[in-house]
């Protein structure tokens, strides 16, 4: 939503998205937790870039402003990553430029490419 819209409206938005970011860090505070406690162990490099950036291809890849478009995202960047890894110990190689492709010819992800309606449109 449109936070100046919000506000004129008179909602406490500030107050709306310190809740929202108290909720992540517990939550993902939780999941280190609970990472740490199933491994025994927790490591810094847990926390390197490419774990970030690995999610932001998830995301992009399924569709943003959708619900299921990084839920689409995840399961197919990890199958086909599964997969590759099966065929070939090469298997960025042919991963990486996937995705490009992805992301060229499909705007709205992969859920853009199945045709389903995501939530941005709807609002629109």
């Amino acid at each position: 939503m449109n936070e100046t819209r919000m506000r004129a409206l008179g909602y406490p938005t500030r107050r709306y998205k310190l809740s929202a970011y108290v909720l992540a860090c517990v939550l993902a505070g939780v999941a280190g937790l609970l990472y740490a406690n199933l491994t025994g162990y927790a490591s810094p490099a847990y926390l390197s870039w490419t774990v970030s950036g690995e999610l932001i291809v998830m995301v992009v890849l399924g569709g943003m402003g959708t619900v299921a478009g990084p839920l689409i995202g995840t399961l197919a960047l990890l199958g086909c990553e599964e997969w590759l890894k099966s065929l070939t110990e090469h298997w960025p190689l042919i991963l990486g430029p996937l995705i490009v492709l992805v992301v060229l010819l499909a705007r709205r992800g992969l859920l853009g490419l199945l045709g389903a309606t995501g939530e941005a449109e709807a609002r629109a």
